[in-house]
């Protein structure tokens, strides 16, 4: 059985770490370590981490001191793991039994070990006790996964979340360390495949993805007004969101491989041309349609 390991990122989970880890530790596939990069809580968290890190010699808490974020403390986790297969977790999923299995199963037998490799599934999103609020993910929200595979929607349209995805060790020798001031750590992974025909997608739901006050991304589907008015509220965020998608490309370009992304240019009058091209025909023929008229509107007022 080959070694594969786990990074995880915590901070203040105390409500569901436990749950968590559990659901790793009763995987059907046993061979392998769990490490976890802990962004100096202030709850029990690190109290439930000593707890089974003692139990289960597999977990290792190798950090815990401040990095400044979910992306720098995913940075800190992965560069921590060593074997060819890297999974992502988040504190507060709850793994299906054979998630590692099947997930690795998949990419290893589709790894040609020449290029990076990506493997992203399907989410149950369920709420804070566990219980189905929806069965998929994607189809709950209308979203066609699919629209991931290319690498020029991924800059402004990622729907790829890392905790759902299985990353073969050349793709993070590429990738790391992560570079500040990017959008997300899975948005930084998938794009550097995708640009090498890396990224794909398994159809089946590999975890549940739980739903509760204290998400940095949600997965509700809310209803079109709803969401706009939603998005309107947070326009200054978008903005500097804008600015994290800039220092994407631009770090992504600076990877010789990339050579897919040296014609884009989304800065000055460039960006007009690119939210027209782009983003606006997603307003009527894609999901997501408020999320996209307001990037649309960013991508015009702010370059």
């Amino acid at each position: 059985m080959s070694h594969v390991d786990i990074a995880m990122a915590t901070y203040n989970g105390e409500s569901y770490i436990e749950e968590q880890i559990l659901s790793i530790i009763n995987q059907t596939y046993s061979s392998w370590t769990l490490y976890i990069s802990d962004d100096a809580s202030t709850d029990k968290t690190l109290d439930i981490i000593n707890k089974y890190e003692k139990i289960d010699p597999r977990i290792k808490l190798i950090n815990t001191e401040r990095q400044g974020g979910v992306v720098n403390n995913f940075n800190c986790a992965l560069r921590a793991t060593r074997a060819n297969y890297v999974l992502l977790a988040d504190q507060d999923d709850y793994w299906n039994h054979d998630r590692v299995e099947k997930l690795f199963s998949y990419i290893s037998a589709r790894d040609t070990f020449d290029k990076p490799l990506m493997v992203f599934s399907d989410l149950e999103i369920v709420d804070d006790k566990l219980v189905t609020i929806s069965e998929s993910f994607y189809k709950s929200n209308s979203i066609d996964p699919l629209k991931n595979l290319n690498p020029v929607q991924l800059l402004w349209k990622c729907s790829v979340y890392g905790c759902t995805t299985i990353l073969n060790r050349r793709l993070l020798d590429k990738c790391l360390p992560i570079p500040a001031g990017i959008t997300m750590h899975d948005n930084w992974l998938a794009l550097n495949a995708a640009t090498e025909n890396g990224l794909e997608y398994l159809d089946v739901r590999t975890i549940r993805y739980r739903q509760h006050s204290n998400n940095v991304v949600g997965g509700g589907n809310k209803g079109f007004i709803k969401k706009l008015l939603s998005l309107n509220k947070n326009i200054t965020k978008m903005i500097k969101y804008r600015g994290s998608i800039n220092t994407l490309l631009d770090e992504a370009k600076n990877i010789p491989s990339n050579d897919i992304l040296q014609g884009v240019d989304i800065k000055g009058k460039k960006s007009v041309g690119f939210a027209f091209k782009e983003i606006f025909p997603a307003i009527f023929f894609q999901s997501k349609k408020a999320y996209s008229i307001l990037i649309f509107i960013i991508f015009m007022v702010k370059r």
